[in-house]
């Protein structure tokens, strides 16, 4: 799996935009530490997880990545894929370039993986919708 960031594209190759995209930044910063994502939720997925050291996870609505950084620094292989691109450009900041990231709506169509390429897989409290074609993320 390729490290670089795919875009998804709508008509005529434009890029596809996202509600996240306008507000990334202070979304991120709201929900890194809050009770709800900070203390309750991201700890507790991390519990499930158990030991993750040289397992693949796929985060899917990955959001700015603290869950990533969290499994990776456990020893996981990370794979991330989030329909906004500026949340995507937050997690690349956060774990830098070598990190496999994919831009791609998470609305029906198939993720863009072969069988088997992961162990696991988390979508932690994404919500997704088949009329819209994408995905409401609530813990990054």
């Amino acid at each position: 799996m390729s490290a670089d960031l795919e875009h998804s594209s709508g008509p005529a190759g434009q890029s596809v935009a996202n509600d996240y995209d306008s507000f990334a930044e202070a979304y991120a910063a709201e929900t890194e530490s809050n009770l709800i994502n900070g203390y309750y939720t991201r700890p507790a997925i991390l519990d499930l997880a158990g030991d993750v050291a040289g397992r693949r996870i796929l985060d899917v609505g990955c959001g700015a990545g603290p869950l990533l950084a969290a499994l990776r620094d456990r020893g996981a292989i990370v794979t991330g894929i989030e329909p906004s691109a500026k949340m995507l450009d937050l997690t690349r900041q956060r774990l830098g370039d070598d990190t496999a990231l994919h831009q791609g709506g998470l609305g029906g169509d198939p993720l863009p993986f072969p069988d088997a390429a992961f162990d696991d897989a988390i979508a932690c409290l994404v919500l997704f919708g088949k009329r819209s074609r994408t995905s409401h993320t609530l813990c990054p």
